[in-house]
């Protein structure tokens, strides 16, 4: 049997807690892990779960606050936390501290894989005017030593868990410990979103690939033959003015139905870049538009980077998306498209000739809809409106700095 001894005031003079304190805080460490590990079992949402991580490390140990940070496309992103308030745009703000200067100890967690104690970081942080647009949140939660530790899965950091212990509580081995559990916890649920985001982008693109053929096989089939049947009924309507009306009424709305078919065939089939770069694709989309409408296009793609297949393929879309308005709206006889790469940025824009936009864009428009999603999928941003002589859609989107999407 163990006993332990307490001074006068009945708290062991060792540690400076009750006896038992630290047998109780080590089963709610451990009841902590349980509840992180079934939250990552079942919480569909990756913000919802890390939340919850947080929230169970704060509840267990002598820590004031919590943030779990991912990495997205080189940057930091809060996607869990707990005992800060206002923090919103706490990502914004740390671009900021990071282009002032600030030393960020927990990228230096995440880039050399290993977790990183600071003692009394706060006075250091809030004393520093390089962290001058963080002070307001830092300074929030009462905390004093800095612990960040990174998130590995699989080989690779995939973001860092920081944490902001109470003042007067000292990091050691068995609460160490536990953040490294939790760590390993909110890195797999990391990585399992990731694995849930990519079966879903194949599974749609499946899907799309399996309704683009069902429209090829079946429905585009049968309006090329009311095409065919439109010009023979026009080859023997003989005199009647009349019949002879309806026949090119229907032989016209069978061949702008066709038209339209084939076009949505080709937005749906997915994107095949085997054996081509997206330069390659783009002119080869380029070609296809050009000999089907009549409309000129000019290309200027070069020197881009190698870029993720899911980035190719958005970039490629948003060009699809944006001739096929040329084709069906401006009345354009050219067009020219641009995509360039600079400054962390890939810029894509398409202009034409025609009459130009009668008004504002209509932001509920599914194709609009669509090139703005992608861009955003990015950190991009959409612009569309009228030029001299034409219209021009101009999309931003953000290279990933680590080549991964």
């Amino acid at each position: 049997m163990t006993h332990v001894t307490t001074n006068e005031a009945g708290v062991c003079p060792a540690c400076g807690r009750p006896p038992g304190e630290d047998e109780r805080r080590g089963q709610l460490r451990l009841a902590a892990i349980a509840r992180a590990a079934s939250s990552v079992a079942d919480a569909a949402s990756l913000s919802v779960t890390l939340d919850v991580v947080a929230r169970e490390v704060v509840q267990a140990t002598h820590i004031a606050a919590v943030q779990i940070l991912k990495v997205e496309q080189g940057k930091m992103r809060v996607v869990g936390k707990a005992g800060f308030t206002d923090a919103d745009d706490f990502a914004e703000r740390l671009e900021e501290c990071r282009q002032l200067g600030a030393r960020m100890m927990f990228v230096e967690a995440f880039e050399a894989e290993k977790r990183i104690v600071v003692p009394h970081r706060k006075a250091a942080v809030l004393a520093d005017p390089k962290w001058g647009p963080l002070h307001r949140i830092m300074g929030a939660p009462d905390w004093d030593t800095f612990v960040a530790v990174p998130l590995v899965v699989r080989g690779r950091a995939v973001g860092v868990l920081n944490a902001f212990y109470s003042p007067g509580e000292d990091p050691v081995d068995e609460t160490l410990e536990f953040l490294e559990a939790m760590a390993d916890q909110a890195a797999m649920a990391v990585d399992s979103a990731e694995l849930l985001g990519r079966s879903r982008r194949e599974a749609q693109l499946h899907e799309r690939a399996r309704l683009a053929r069902e429209l090829h096989d079946s429905v585009v089939q049968q309006v090329f033959s009311m095409r065919m049947q439109a010009k023979a009924l026009r080859a023997q309507v003989g005199t009647s003015e009349h019949v002879q009306d309806v026949a090119d009424e229907l032989l016209e709305l069978a061949q702008n139905a066709l038209a339209d078919l084939r076009g949505l065939v080709l937005q749906l089939h997915p994107l095949d870049l085997a054996g081509r770069d997206l330069a390659g694709a783009i002119r080869t989309l380029a070609e296809s538009v050009q000999a089907a409408s009549g409309v000129r296009i000019q290309i200027s793609a070069t020197d881009l980077p190698p870029l993720p297949t899911d980035l190719a393929d958005d970039v490629y879309r948003i060009v699809q998306e944006a001739l096929n308005n040329v084709v069906k709206h401006a009345q354009a006889t050219s067009a020219e498209v641009s995509v360039a790469a600079a400054g962390g940025k890939l810029t894509v824009e398409v202009t034409d000739d025609g009459v130009g936009l009668a008004g504002e864009p209509r932001p509920q428009a599914l194709g609009l809809v669509s090139m703005r999603e992608r861009a955003q999928r990015w950190s991009g941003t959409t612009e569309i409106g009228n030029s001299t002589g034409g219209c021009h859609v101009r999309v931003r989107m953000t290279l990933p700095a680590d080549g991964r999407p």
